[in-house]
Parts: C-alpha cells; structure tokens; sequence
C-alpha cells in the first residue's frame, strides 16, 4: 500500500514518492536536453546550407583540379559551347567568329548554373533570367557582378582554357 497517496499528500512511508518524483524530474529534464541538442544541431546544419546557397564561395577560393584543360577546336563547330572543369569550377567555352571565349558558369546572382544561347550571343540564367555578354559582362540583371573570365586560346587545333 505504498503506492498510494492518502488525502493529506502522504504516503505510507513518504520516502518512494519523493524518489520517483525527483527520478521523473531528472528524466523529464534529460529528454528536454536532448531535444534541445537535437534542435540546436539541425538548426546549425540548416543554417550552414542555407548560408553556402545565398552566400556563394568568394573570388579566387577553388575546389581543387586542374588548373588548365583542353580539347579540340572541332569539338566547338560540332556543339555551341564546350564544358570543362578548370580549378574545380564548371566553366563553357564558346567560338563567337574567329575568337573563342571561356566564362565560368556560376551566375553571380545565386549561384545557378548559366547555359549559353546561341542566337542572341549571351550566356543565360534559367533561374533569374540574368544575361551575360560574351564577355562575362552583366546585359541584364539581377545578377550584381559579370562572370567569371578565363583565358583561353587556340593552339594548333587545340583550345586552351587557363
């Protein structure tokens, strides 16, 4: 009859109660924590995710790879632009007459990747509909700075991109 509690607020003895209350306690304080720890971690994880989509890598931080790639200049008269990797960043190359242009592909804007269209001479954003010349310049925003260039050239049958 230890278990019960009589109208006073006593038990029998008084001591199992207070153990299991104060055990309760402790693990209703324990799961909070745990909770809290958990909550803290996936919002910190978020957080980072959501920072590297807004916020993309500053000028100049590369991802490793080659530092220069090439291909044959055939390769530009069979499709309108060329991708590479060049220092780990998706860069397209294409031949506008006789010079060739090499652009890295990151829009500046969020960080989509542009596609290059053939008829107005301009690389594209399908995300915003930023334009960039064949320069890298910014036709028309929302992206904030032109892309980034890259120099490249012909060699032989060869295009050089560095």
């Amino acid at each position: 009859m230890d278990s019960i509690v009589e109208e006073g607020g006593a038990t029998g003895k008084g001591a199992p109660a207070a153990v299991d209350a104060s055990r309760r306690k402790f693990m209703h304080r324990m799961y909070n924590l745990g909770l809290a720890l958990w909550a803290g971690a996936a919002m910190g994880t978020g957080g980072y995710v959501v920072g590297r989509y807004i916020w993309p890598r500053p000028e100049g931080s590369t991802t490793g790879g080659e530092r220069s790639a090439s291909f044959p200049l055939a390769q530009l008269d069979e499709q309108p632009m060329v991708k590479l990797l060049v220092e780990g960043q998706p860069v397209g190359v294409v031949r506008v007459g006789p010079d060739v242009y090499a652009l890295g592909l990151v829009c500046t804007h969020l960080g989509c990747l542009v596609g290059w269209n053939p008829e107005a001479r301009q690389m594209v954003c399908p995300c915003h509909a930023s334009r960039f010349e064949v320069t890298g310049q910014v036709a028309q925003g929302p992206a904030p700075a032109p892309l980034k260039r890259y120099e490249a050239r012909i060699s032989g049958d060869t295009v050089v991109v560095t």
